[in-house]
């Protein structure tokens, strides 16, 4: 005759969930890191924003053809979403951050030069130029243009004229694309923005890491 356990019985055969248990972080020693800070001086960091279709390793082959300088930079693959290249010159460097956004197919890419700091959201810097549509002909001058671009922020080149501004993006946060602006007259109107070079992005959100169907 087969016996009947207890409720009680039967819960000692559950395994207790257990979380594990968190290492220490491993300790490293001091010591002088100015000659790696000044190897790194002429470096740039790349991340890509769709890791599903842009690979680092097919990212570091594919812009040096870009930018002209094959046999003048280095890179290599930092991971599943990063990548690193070396300049010779930092004019080279220069011209490279100057002539941006990039992307790789179809996707941008955020790349920055480095700095000696430690964060999970460095690079995140994207630069653009952005044109601004909808200003009223009779306020299009160097103010209004000045306060949109103190307004939007990192904006360090500003063309009145053409009203166009050399943005640099937080490429990890949604663009903005459009912004109301008050007159002197009391009215408020909108002007939006077109990022010259911009690719896939999300058209609800406006964020770069995704499309609108995900």
């Amino acid at each position: 005759m087969s016996r009947h356990y207890s409720r009680r019985e039967k819960e000692k055969w559950v395994a207790e969930s257990r979380t594990p248990t968190k290492r220490s972080p491993v300790r490293i020693p001091e010591s002088n890191n100015e000659d790696l800070i000044a190897a790194n001086f002429l470096t740039v960091i790349g991340r890509v924003t769709n890791p599903q279709v842009q690979r680092p390793r097919a990212v570091v082959d594919f812009l040096p053809q870009v930018w002209n300088l094959e046999g003048r930079v280095t890179g290599r693959a930092l991971g599943t979403d990063r990548f690193q290249f070396k300049f010779v010159s930092e004019d080279d460097l220069l011209t490279v951050l100057r002539k941006g956004p990039y992307h790789y197919k179809k996707w941008m890419l955020l790349i920055q030069r480095w700095e000696p700091v430690v964060s999970a959201l460095f690079p995140s810097t994207i630069s653009f130029w952005v044109n601004i549509h909808g200003i009223p002909l009779h306020f299009w001058n160097e103010k209004t243009i000045d306060s949109i671009g103190d307004a939007l922020g990192n904006c360090p080149v500003r063309i009145p004229d053409e009203a166009r501004l050399r943005m640099d993006a937080n490429g990890l946060q949604p663009l903005e694309m459009s912004r109301d602006i008050l007159l002197p007259t009391g009215e408020v109107t909108e002007v939006e923005f077109e990022y010259v070079k911009l690719e896939k992005h999300c058209f609800q959100c406006h964020s770069l890491l995704h499309e609108k169907e995900n």
